[in-house]
């Protein structure tokens, strides 16, 4: 398994800060010059940022901040190292006398991103390293210390310069760095001032102890009371940092992670400024709608799919449906029509051959059987002509349309516009809402008279049937144009009825081309 470098880091640092710790705090207690209080806030206050960067690191291994808390605690045990009586431990403790502050500058600016953001961001972070630590290293070169093993020009005239330039360059970042954390804070929205909140409580309160400190000089009688407030607030910084790195997720890349996370699918691109970040509780509602967005779009997804699958297969039924349709007019003309056909051949041969043996009444009777039978014949043939039309499939949905009002005893205009020759269930589809809606009007609507318009429009064919009847069609009242309207959608198309007492009805349908 593949360790991820900062991981690797993160390790080391906690390693060599637990270690830094106990040497600190073992070597403050045996130098005798510390009170309890002091031991015990710093010490404290050292492995309470190593806990908060580790719990930042687990909480997020991508994110810089964890390994600079940790960096912090590490930096602000190394440097109790001038307490220590080895000389090279002694000298390597008192360059490293402000190492913590360059730290927790880059650290507050950082925060909770990991990075620096701004140019002036930038421009306090780095000059920060290099003043504390050159001037540590020139002070080192001053400094009269017996057990400094690097004086050269011991001088105590210039360490104290030394010392009063590094207090007045700390105080100047340090101010800069509360200026840009209250910008932050004024500028940002309510979630990013309730996170920032503890932090710049806490910061301003020890930058402005500090600051004032460093500017008031270490001779200063105010300078060891503004001192301990320092340390007291410096001591509940990781726990703010701690609590932020909790509740905060941070960015737009990690915000759309977690709307990804859903599922694994996409759902979104969240589109937001660097600066723009929000509280655990926040994200959590945003997740939450979001996978309630997505369970809705798959819900969506899943309804249209089984709907197309209706739709194909209520396509498909209407399409077996005409198929054994004219199947059955097959059966019919070439099977029973035609046996009856040549039955009333057989017995109108038997009348010419037997005309003058029968007798009245057996003559009379086979007259009538005749009859019956050319009866039956023409039925029959109506019958199978009424399953489907052979001139719709040969000549056309108008030329069919025509020829069954031809045979309706009523005054009927039919309107019907340059219509191609379209495939062959909307075809029949159409021929059977005229012949049901005709049908109807000859029935069940006394109607005098009936206007048929039949067109290719935008939306599909269009077909509308009018009669001035009585007007008490209900669509749902009958098995006839329900069930039409059932073929009418199987095709993706859509039928209606508009009926109103003495204004007669009108049955429109409406089916898309490709259908």
């Amino acid at each position: 398994m593949v360790t991820h470098p900062r991981t690797v880091a993160m390790a080391g640092v906690l390693t060599a800060g637990i270690g830094m710790g106990v040497v600190a705090m073992t070597l403050k207690i045996a130098d005798g010059t510390h009170t309890a209080l002091d031991t015990v806030l710093s010490t404290t206050t050292g492995f309470l940022f190593l806990l908060a960067g580790a719990v930042a690191h687990v909480r997020r291994a991508s994110n810089p901040i964890g390994l600079l808390i940790a960096l912090a605690g590490l930096a602000l045990f190394a440097e109790d190292l001038q307490f220590a009586k080895n000389p090279v431990a002694h000298t390597a403790g008192l360059a490293l006398t402000a190492a913590s502050s360059p730290v927790i500058a880059h650290l507050v600016l950082a925060f909770p991103h990991g990075k620096l953001q701004s140019r002036w961001e930038r421009v306090l972070a780095f000059p920060a390293y290099a003043v504390v630590f050159g001037a540590a290293v020139l002070g080192l070169l001053v400094n009269d210390d017996p057990g400094n093993l690097a004086a050269v020009a011991a001088s105590p005239e210039a360490e104290a310069l030394v010392k009063r330039l590094l207090e007045l360059l700390g105080a100047l970042i340090g101010g800069g760095v509360v200026v840009i954390l209250l910008y932050r804070w004024l500028s940002g929205r309510l979630p990013q001032r309730r996170l920032l909140s503890p932090v710049v409580a806490i910061a301003v309160l020890g930058a402005v102890s500090t600051t004032v400190g460093s500017a008031l000089g270490s001779a200063n009688p105010a300078s060891d009371p503004l001192l301990d407030v320092y340390r007291i607030s410096f001591c509940l910084w990781p726990l703010a940092f701690l609590i932020g790195v909790l509740r905060a997720r941070v960015g737009n890349a990690e915000m759309i992670r977690l709307l990804l996370e859903r599922d694994g699918s996409g759902l979104a691109a969240l589109v937001q400024d660097d600066e723009v970040w929000k509280d655990s509780r926040s994200i959590d509602a945003l997740n939450a709608a979001a996978g309630l967005v997505l369970d809705n779009q798959r819900l969506a997804a899943e309804l249209e799919e089984r709907l197309v699958e209706v739709q194909a297969s209520r396509a498909r039924i209407v399409a077996a449906a005409d198929d054994e349709r004219r199947r059955v007019e097959r059966d019919l003309h070439d099977g029973a029509q035609q046996r009856l056909v040549s039955v009333v051949l057989l017995l109108r041969m038997a009348e010419r051959r037997l005309g003058s043996d029968l007798t009245p009444p057996v003559a009379t009777l086979l007259t009538s059987t005749i009859d019956e039978l050319q009866a039956t014949v023409t039925e029959l043939r109506e019958l199978a002509r009424g399953l489907r039309p052979a001139i719709l499939t040969e000549a056309g949905l108008i030329p069919a349309v025509r020829s069954l009002l031809d045979r309706v005893p009523l005054a009927v205009a039919l309107a019907g516009a340059d219509v191609p020759r379209l495939s062959g269930a909307v075809e029949a589809t159409a021929y059977f809402v005229v012949s049901e809606a005709v049908t109807n009007s000859l029935k069940h609507a006394r109607a005098q008279e009936v206007s048929v318009r039949i067109g290719v429009e935008e939306d599909g064919l269009r077909v509308d049937v009018h009669d001035d009847g009585t007007g008490t069609a209900d669509i749902d009242g009958g098995s006839g144009l329900h069930g039409l309207r059932d073929r009418v959608r199987a095709l993706g198309g859509e039928l209606t009825v508009a009926s109103e007492p003495g204004s007669g009805t009108t049955v429109s349908a409406v089916i898309p081309l490709d259908g």
